[in-house]
């Protein structure tokens, strides 16, 4: 019997190799992503996306946008069960430092920027062939 069930029906069994985590929320859906510590010229990814979604209330639109709508407590059971395994597996020591989350935020930055000037590149590319 594993310590991380939820995790594992997930499908992540690299408990060793993670990090940290993120959890936001975009519109009715909670988005949790997994980082993983890889090797260096591992293959393998360095993060897994997951998306929960939220069941639909019957909150009129215009209430939708206040802080009592987004500090509802309704989220996935299953979302609830792998934050609390994956506290326990990354074990926060210490609260993290303004400095601490600038460095992450900027890393965070300019893997987008990498992502998005591939995924650009790509575009590119694949116009070029279609002339």
């Amino acid at each position: 019997m594993s310590d991380y069930p939820t995790l594992e029906e997930m499908g992540i069994t690299s408990f060793d190799e993670i990090t940290r985590y993120s959890l936001r929320r975009e519109r009715d859906v909670d988005v949790l992503k997994i980082y993983y510590q890889r090797p260096k010229g591992s293959l393998r990814s360095r993060s897994k996306k997951f998306s929960f979604a939220r069941p639909r209330k019957s909150i009129p639109l215009e209430f939708r946008g206040l802080a009592e709508w987004k500090d509802l407590k309704d989220s996935s059971p299953t979302l609830q069960k792998a934050v609390e395994e994956l506290s326990r597996l990354t074990r926060p020591e210490t609260v993290p430092s303004n400095q601490d989350l600038r460095t992450q935020f900027l890393e965070e930055l300019d893997h987008l920027e990498k992502v998005m000037n591939a995924k650009i590149g790509e575009l590119r590319r694949q116009i070029e062939e279609l002339k």
